[in-house]
């Protein structure tokens, strides 16, 4: 299968546990049963922040030379997300209940493009095995189920209907296929940039975690970083590449 199809497929997995995640919207009490509560958003911080960090930025270091331009590209990926959060606060400060809610749904769609880059990235590079590209990919799609629920529920405080909300977060989760299928793209047009993108990818992807980090520090302090689900999370994915690579 080409790297543009690769990369589509892993942005369509991703996008549709954005879907998947919303579905609970649907139902008319929000309080009943809901399938993704039993999915910690601390146990996904912590894998998605591991899958980052070994699953695509050490890769990038490690499938090139010029580790100047990875830490460059890294940079850039941190920065990008750094910038858009702060340009969207910027441009509406409000605290109102309303244009807060606005301001979630609008950083869900642009995080999620280049959480859809990854996904793609890791799935259709060579340099990466199969089975630690998966890896990556179910980082962000065990992420995306309580993500795509909280997304929806935005939609609904600001009045809208439950399709609409649903509708509303799906598109979110359209970005993410997107995403996965430049990723795709730009690893097929030349191996050269690969590192690279990974890179990019994995920066983006660590600031969008830290940035949950440290909002859950401000209420917790260091302890966030001890919680059992965050060092089971991250924990998780260690233990997955240690038993591929015995494979």
């Amino acid at each position: 299968m080409g790297s543009a199809l690769m990369g589509l497929l892993a942005g369509g997995i991703t996008g549709l546990s954005t879907m998947l995640g919303a579905l609970p919207i649907l139902k008319n009490k929000t309080t009943g049963w809901n399938p993704w509560r039993s999915l910690n958003l601390d146990f996904a911080i912590g894998m998605m922040l591991a899958a980052a960090a070994f699953n695509l930025i050490g890769p990038a270091y490690s499938s090139t030379h010029s580790s100047f331009g990875v830490s460059l590209a890294l940079a850039l990926g941190v920065a990008s997300i750094y910038g858009l959060s702060h340009l969207i606060h910027s441009v509406s400060p409000s605290e109102s209940v309303h244009r807060r809610a606005w301001l979630f749904v609008t950083a869900m769609m642009l995080h999620n493009l280049p959480e859809g880059l990854a996904s793609g990235a890791a799935l259709s590079a060579d340099s990466i095995s199969a089975a630690n590209g998966w890896t990556v990919v179910g980082a962000i799609v065990f992420q995306n189920f309580p993500e795509g629920l909280a997304t929806a529920a935005a939609f609904l405080s600001i009045g809208m209907s439950r399709k609409v909300a649903f509708f509303g977060a799906a598109l979110t989760g359209v970005m993410e296929i997107l995403g996965g299928a430049l990723g795709g793209i730009f690893t097929g047009i030349t191996s050269a940039s690969l590192p690279f993108i990974l890179a990019f990818a994995g920066g983006a992807m660590i600031s969008v975690t830290l940035e949950e980090i440290f909002a859950k520090m401000k209420e917790t302090r260091m302890t966030y970083l001890w919680q059992k689900q965050f060092v089971a999370g991250a924990l998780s994915v260690i233990v997955m590449n240690w038993i591929i690579g015995q494979s």
